[in-house]
């Protein structure tokens, strides 16, 4: 009983301190542009590591107790999101473009990711397929973070915006069906599992209109966003569960994308100054989330154990990160007319984030990543000491080449400056009806916090 109590204190001890941790390294991003993951990593590593001495108590031991249910959570939560932000009524052309973006940019990272798992890092085929899936779209948190000061173009913002949502909501709906498919291809196998997902979109579907009358209105009513996320949790597990399949995320998705197309979170007039909505909620929830993932993904890894090949693989996959953009940013940038600075930055965007992380290590929770059945090798080290690398080499490789960037666009306004006949490329003219949608898109709550992870 004294060991339990003890137990209790110390658990408490540790949440609480993260908590302070995380508010330690959002300040310094905030002052000085270092990614906070960066610092959550690290002091992850060093409580994994055992150098402090906790008089016998393991802090490990106290997360992997809340781990799974923060991960659904967290599941539930990015789907949710990513659906509530989804909107494309009225963006037209703009959106088939940056949606096509996207697509192509995804289909060259999962292809160029998987060969390297399989080719050359020495992966099963099932494992590959799952970091491809799960890496497949960039986190756009850093170099939004850095939008304002580069000003670029609405279209590159959205551009962006765009891509942060849809590699959210890809990987996320690809993994947890991967995780979730019938192991045999019998039709009669599939059918049943097919049938549970329709009846899961359905359901949703329905409890999102319903919501969506209850909380609409001129203002939406108190406490309606903390509640809106606990719907989206509540129908995660009722997806999750055996009685529809295991498609909560889905379910997630739907209830969020029908609040979205609603606008039934969004207030008709401008909330007042101090008050605290959607965005402040939403920016408290992912810091809380963000704070705990990377933390416990540090305690995961031993400096001691990363091999030369997990180093490699790390490199590997963030050059497949840029290569991949290549084709379609160019693309795009000839279809706006967009300067050289909005081309750089979104060739800049190779950066991953909470949801890679959440993922990967929901799959190898689950066992799907774990032991090989061919060569009997166990993976799950192996890539959740990846996972950690890729999330470093990644956001340094962002960071570098969006100051390259800002450096490049400096230089060519010096240049403007001395000759001016040097003119920047008009920009391609859209209807009204399409740039006032995707002025109001940008302006979104969640949108304009830039916390698309």
């Amino acid at each position: 009983s004294e060991r339990a109590m003890a137990e209790i204190w110390f658990f408490l001890l540790v949440g609480a301190s993260i908590v302070f941790v995380g508010f330690l390294a959002a300040q310094l991003f905030d002052r000085l542009r270092i990614p906070d993951y960066f610092i959550l990593m690290a002091i992850g590593l060093v409580l994994g590591s055992r150098i402090l001495p906790f008089g016998g108590f393991d802090p490990k031991a106290s997360l992997d107790v809340v781990a799974p249910q923060l991960t659904s959570i967290a599941l539930a939560f990015i789907l949710f999101e990513g659906g509530l932000v989804l909107r494309v009524k009225g963006m037209g052309r703009m959106w088939g473009a940056a949606a096509l973006h996207t697509g192509v940019a995804m289909a060259f990272a999962i292809g160029g990711m998987w060969w390297v798992g399989v080719a050359l890092l020495g992966l099963s085929s099932t494992t590959s397929l799952l970091l491809a899936l799960a890496f497949c779209g960039p986190s756009a948190t850093i170099v939004l973070s850095f939008l304002p000061r580069l000003k670029v173009r609405e279209p590159t913002r959205f551009t962006l915006t765009v891509e942060g949502v849809m590699g959210n909501v890809v990987a996320a709906v690809l993994v947890l069906m991967i995780v979730q498919l019938p192991g045999a291809a019998d039709v009669s196998t599939w059918l049943p599992y097919l049938l549970l997902v329709g009846v899961t979109i359905i359901v949703a579907w329905l409890v999102g209109e319903a919501w969506a009358l209850l909380v609409s209105g001129p203002e939406p009513p108190s406490f309606s966003y903390m509640t809106s996320v606990a719907v989206a949790v509540m129908l995660y597990a009722l997806g999750d569960s055996p009685y529809l399949g295991g498609n909560g995320g889905l379910a997630a998705f739907v209830f969020g994308l029908v609040l979205g197309h609603r606008k039934a979170l969004a207030p008709l007039r401008p909330a007042p100054v101090g008050s605290r909505g959607l965005q402040e909620f939403h920016r408290e929830l992912v810091f809380l989330l963000r704070t705990f993932f990377f933390i416990y993904l540090g305690m995961q890894v031993q400096i001691a154990g990363i091999t030369f090949t997990t180093i490699v693989g790390a490199v590997l996959f963030t050059v497949v990160f840029f290569a991949s953009r290549l084709p379609s940013t160019a693309v795009l940038a000839r279809m706006w007319n967009l300067p050289r600075l909005d081309a750089r930055v979104l060739r800049a965007t190779v950066a991953r984030g909470m949801t890679d992380t959440v993922l990967i290590l929901y799959a190898i929770s689950v066992g799907v990543i774990g032991v090989d059945a061919v060569t009997g090798v166990n993976e799950a080290t192996f890539v959740t000491d990846l996972l950690f690398l890729v999330i470093l080499v990644a956001a340094a490789a962002s960071a570098i080449l969006v100051f390259r960037a800002e450096m490049g666009a400096k230089a060519e306004a010096r240049v403007a400056a001395a000759v001016p006949s040097v003119e920047a490329p008009a920009p391609a003219v859209e209807s009204e009806e399409i740039t006032k949608a995707v002025a109001e898109f940008l302006e979104d709550p969640l949108v304009k916090q830039g916390e698309i992870d």
